[in-house]
């Protein structure tokens, strides 16, 4: 595999220990002409490409929020949301979802068990898709990408898919039918013409992973296009901290315009900028530019202003025996299975409280500081 700015000859340099230290971030850069509010840049970019990855970090509230958004857009233009945190053996039952004359609660909160994703604004991706369908009769189509929780064992009994292919193929199939799509997944699977390392225990990048973004940019060229979702990125080396992208360049900026915004990258006063090498994403690049890993990107708000998604409460997402059954054996909150409801009780309260502050949650405590580094030049 080659990569225009890869280089494993030049590991060692990348190797080396960084300093942390903060650093005073050029002052505030341009968006560029094609800068908009989130929810419109990326229908417009769904007009223009047959494949849009949104990449997230997960569990991000606006993030998810901004899907359920983007669902009546979506239904209007004729275009699939194709999700990750949907299970591809429950197909058959989300298109009965979504065709149902009534929202079916009970339908949907299975669906959510089956994921092992036990989060309300995820759960409000599927009824905003249900109620685009009941506005207008086959408008919304919604395409699950996840082999289930024995992913493992799925894609060995397909004679050694990988999760990336998996989920590539289901989409590519509904290009093959026609069909425009937003993939709504992490961003790692997103990744379309850079290439995520591999690292060995001294953080040396030994092999450059395959993603489903590259396998959908090799297939469609550029009828694809990703967009990311801001979110703190790692940085140094195991155990990672954790540093804004470009030092916090885009935050400076986005806080400076004083509301959410969505842009190409490569119109931007970003997309030249190199990527410290601090940064986990420029471990086996000589020299990574910003523009390399992304086509668009989405800013909503500064970090410390972040929100969880909500756990939905036991007692919703398994109000009986047979529910509880199903979480006990796919439990989303630890590797315990066959737990009773108070031991499962238990760990939905911790988790609960342990979710109050989202920096402490994620590990980003550290960046609290960051609008320090705004260059006032």
């Amino acid at each position: 595999m080659v990569h225009r700015s890869a280089s494993l000859a030049g590991r060692a340099l990348i190797g080396l220990a960084l300093s942390l230290a903060p650093v005073i971030v050029r002052a505030a850069g341009s968006f560029g002409p094609s800068a908009s509010a989130p929810v419109d840049y990326v229908l417009e970019k769904t007009e223009q490409h047959a494949i849009v990855l949104l990449g997230e970090a997960h569990w991000i509230r606006h993030d998810a929020s901004l899907v359920a958004e983007l669902v009546p857009g979506l239904a209007t233009r004729r275009i699939v949301l194709a999700m990750e945190t949907l299970q591809a053996a429950d197909q058959a039952a989300i298109d009965q979802l979504l065709s149902g004359p009534e929202w079916d609660e009970t339908a949907a909160m299975r669906l959510m068990r089956a994921a092992a994703w036990p989060y309300r604004e995820y759960l409000d991706v599927l009824r905003a898709a249900w109620s685009a369908s009941l506005a207008t009769a086959g408008s919304m189509r919604v395409v699950a990408l996840a082999p289930g929780p024995d992913w493992r064992d799925t894609l060995l009994r397909a004679k050694g898919v990988s999760y990336d292919a998996f989920m590539a193929d289901l989409v590519a199939a509904e290009v093959a039918a026609g069909r425009r799509v937003l993939v709504y997944c992490g961003i790692h699977h997103a990744f379309t013409r850079y290439h995520q390392p591999e690292l060995d225990l001294a953080g040396h990048a030994t092999a450059f992973m395959d993603r489903a973004g590259n396998i959908l940019r090799r297939r469609f060229g550029e009828r694809v296009f990703l967009i990311t979702l801001h979110r703190p990125v790692w940085c140094g080396k195991e155990p990672w901290s954790y540093c804004l992208p470009l030092g916090g360049a885009i935050d400076c900026a986005a806080i400076q315009s004083g509301h959410a915004v969505g842009f190409d990258i490569a119109g931007s006063d970003f997309g030249a900028r190199i990527v410290d090498r601090r940064v986990y994403y420029a471990h086996g690049y000589d020299e990574l530019r910003f523009g390399e890993m992304s086509d668009g990107y989405v800013w909503t708000k500064p970090i410390e202003r972040y929100e969880l998604v909500r756990l939905i409460p036991l007692a919703q997402f398994a109000p009986n025996d047979e529910a509880l059954e199903e979480v006990a054996a796919n439990n989303p909150l630890s590797n315990e299975t066959g737990l009773g409801r108070e031991r499962l009780e238990a760990l939905w309260t911790k988790e609960e409280a342990s979710r109050a502050d989202v920096l402490t949650y994620r590990k980003w405590q550290d960046l609290q500081t960051w609008r320090q580094a705004c260059s006032t030049k």
